[in-house]
């Protein structure tokens, strides 16, 4: 029922109030709707405020505005439905506690599970981005479809993830190698390799006195004849146009490799030399550049002739800067006819008519000699 209000009147004994008797009746049936309301109807029920209290508020609703002390704060939360989207969080005295961590955890109160003061502050640290705390045997749902996880960088992995070390880890099964680490590896072991260009002509056993121009990078970079002027000549051989030549004693190195004979020059002109198509750009076991490994077989000249070179350089080169240096891996014997014989392949056979019967009355020995002098075979034939 609503609220009885004894009426006193507004003087004394003025007839207006109500008899003793019904004031009475109004008391005792106010007493009657609170006892009923927080008791029995004879005895009230305490300690439903009271900080310690373990009564149940049901379908209450309430204002907290402060709490005075540690045993009335709120340290834990059990039930599904203890806290929903609804309830507002303001000026909550510990700092450990905040509006962003409940709204961070909302789902998990509201699904029953049970989160104290303390986990919140530790859940907080496992997902902020400056974040050091270890995350270890957990798993990873990135997406949704299974454990996977995206967008990581190389630099968010740990050296024992991400390991490019090919020479100490080669043998292990549990280290992830990147393409440049693997494309490396690669090119180290195909440069390691003999790879053939088209032989040259002859080989500068000496300094070439020329000056040097390194083109675009390499491209197209020449050697000009700075001696004195006269058509070129290398190693005994008299050079044609297109001719190519390897040069590998100059005094700077760098200017050292595969030409071709652009221009022949004369006692008037200059003699240049080019860089060849095929080695004037750096590229690891590729026949149109040249790198570690790359071959050239001499075919002629006074001391080269029948001799192998190979370029040495490790790694990239820079035309015009790197040192280009070259080494002979093989030398074989190159023949040339003298005079009365030809060559014809591998077969050496005497010129019709160029030995008389007079000369053969007497015994006769031919030598084979080979490009420096040396003999190769002798044969005798008796006159008759």
């Amino acid at each position: 029922m609503a609220k009885q209000t004894i009426n006193i009147g507004t003087i004394a004994n003025d007839g207006t109030g109500s008899t003793l008797r019904a004031a009475g009746d109004l008391i005792n049936d106010n007493f009657n709707e609170i006892y009923s309301s927080i008791g029995d109807g004879t005895t009230l029920t305490t300690g439903f405020i009271t900080a310690s209290s373990s009564d149940n508020l049901t379908n209450k609703t309430g204002n907290i505005s402060q709490w005075t002390n540690d045993s009335g704060y709120l340290t834990s939360i059990s039930e599904t439905n203890d806290l929903t989207s609804a309830v507002t969080w303001a000026n909550v005295p510990d700092a450990n506690i905040t509006q962003s961590s409940v709204t961070q955890h909302q789902s998990a109160i509201n699904s029953g599970v049970s989160i104290t003061e303390s986990q919140i502050s530790d859940l907080q640290s496992y997902i902020t981005a400056g974040s050091t705390t270890a995350l270890t045997n957990k798993t990873f749902d990135a997406n949704g479809t299974g454990n996977s996880i995206s967008n990581i960088e190389v630099a968010d992995l740990a050296s024992g993830v991400l390991d490019t070390d090919l020479i100490t880890v080669s043998a292990s099964d549990d280290t992830l190698a990147s393409a440049k680490a693997i494309k490396a590896y690669v090119d180290t072991v195909a440069a390691a390799g003999i790879h053939y260009h088209t032989a040259v002509r002859v080989e500068s056993p000496s300094n070439l006195s020329a000056s040097y121009n390194n083109g675009a990078s390499g491209v197209g970079a020449t050697l000009t004849n700075t001696g004195t002027l006269a058509a070129i000549s290398i190693d005994g051989v008299a050079l044609s146009l297109n001719d190519r030549v390897l040069v590998y004693n100059q005094t700077n190195a760098a200017h050292n490799g595969v030409y071709y004979v652009s221009t022949v020059g004369d006692g008037a002109t200059a003699w240049v030399l080019t860089r060849t198509t095929d080695t004037d750009s750096y590229g690891a076991s590729d026949p149109n550049s040249l790198g570690e490994g790359d071959a050239f077989f001499v075919s002629e000249g006074d001391t080269g002739a029948g001799e192998l070179y190979v370029m040495n350089t490790s790694g990239t080169i820079t035309f015009g800067t790197t040192n280009i240096t070259f080494t002979v891996i093989a030398e074989t014997a190159v023949y040339t006819a003298g005079q009365s014989l030809t060559l014809t392949g591998t077969q050496f056979s005497v010129t019709a008519g160029s030995i008389s019967s007079t000369q053969l009355t007497s015994a006769v020995e031919l030598q084979i000699l080979d490009s420096s002098g040396s003999t190769v075979k002798s044969l005798y034939g008796a006159g008759s």
